[in-house]
């Protein structure tokens, strides 16, 4: 059994699809809403089950855990950056307390894995002068909501340290896919596909010069996946970045793609200050996922030419076009 936070949000119903496609049970907790989404998961009926709950609250995470007996928890729900900066002490309940609360849960009632979503916004201060962003620069979130990821990954490393639990994660960074509704300082990369493909004008929030790692949504949820099968042996780093598409493309670059495939899009650019700030540590600096790479043999699989169709795709596949 499984048990998916998050699980009707865009990753986590992938990660929910991609396991119970493998015959896998999961249980997915979330927030109420997200229903029309959850239409997707309906032909898994008696494999898939839902519980409504909030992840501040650590009667729903203990009552959930408890009854669910998950041997893998997929940690991915969480309050997303720009909503963090509006009200940073729910943040930190949801985000912070939420997490410890989990742990502690997943440690009482014996769950053998915890695979945490954090994010590369765990970086941000002290990279002005360039270079490489690996598993071992030191982490200066400039927002709450890299504040409380990285207060996550220590959280569950201590975990891992003093009551052997299996704790992985992965820094996601900006995740591209359909749907998404929540604004942070990263979605203008899948709002200006969308936008794109419904015909209607949208304006990206950086300037064009500025770079944004990115992934699609089916290699995100991949990701968690993979890392959870890794023989423990293989798992050194603990905590691992993800790069995405390499080189890391501009806004720019990604309104130029978009004009390739769709030369009716009307893209204009409108940076605010919070995003500027937030992509200004790319402007220097280059990102490195090798440890992934060596110790669990990821690899990508959706670049830009390959995301904008199947984003398409997926847009049909859900009625929205």
């Amino acid at each position: 059994m499984n048990l998916v936070t998050g699980g009707l949000g865009l990753v986590g119903i992938e990660i929910t699809k991609m396991l119970l496609e493998k015959g896998e049970d999961v249980t997915t907790f979330s927030r109420s809403g997200g229903e029309e989404k959850a239409e997707q998961l309906n032909s898994f009926k008696g494999k898939w089950h839902h519980v409504s709950g909030s992840l501040a609250s650590n009667e729903d995470i203990v009552e959930t855990i408890k009854k669910v007996k998950p041997k893998t928890i997929y940690h991915i729900g969480a309050m997303l950056s720009i909503p963090s900066e509006n009200n940073p002490r729910n943040s930190f309940e949801t985000n912070v307390v939420g997490t410890f609360n989990l742990l502690d849960a997943a440690r009482l009632y014996g769950v053998k894995q915890v695979i945490f979503a954090s994010t590369t916004g765990t970086y941000g201060q002290d990279l002005d002068d360039g270079g490489t962003i690996d598993d071992k620069t030191i982490q200066r979130p400039i927002t709450i909501y890299g504040t409380t990821k990285v207060t996550g990954e220590l959280l569950g490393r201590y975990f891992k340290r003093k009551y052997d639990l299996d704790f992985r994660a992965i820094r996601l960074p900006a995740v591209i896919g359909p749907g998404a509704t929540t604004k942070n300082v990263s979605i203008y990369n899948t709002w200006a596909i969308e936008y794109a493909i419904l015909g209607k004008p949208y304006d990206i929030f950086v300037s064009a010069d500025k770079k944004c790692p990115v992934i699609y949504f089916k290699d995100a949820a991949r990701t968690f996946i993979e890392l959870a099968a890794a023989p423990l042996e293989n798992i050194k780093t603990v905590c691992y970045n993800m790069v995405g598409i390499k080189p890391v493309p501009s806004a720019g670059q990604l309104r130029d793609k978009i004009l390739e495939h769709i030369p009716s899009a009307q893209i204009g650019f409108a940076p605010e200050q919070l995003a500027q700030d937030f992509q200004s540590m790319n402007d220097h600096t280059t990102w490195d996922d090798s440890s992934a790479e060596k110790e669990w043999g990821w690899k990508l699989k959706y670049d830009l030419d390959a995301i904008i169709p199947d984003f398409m795709e997926q847009m049909r596949a859900l009625k929205q076009i």
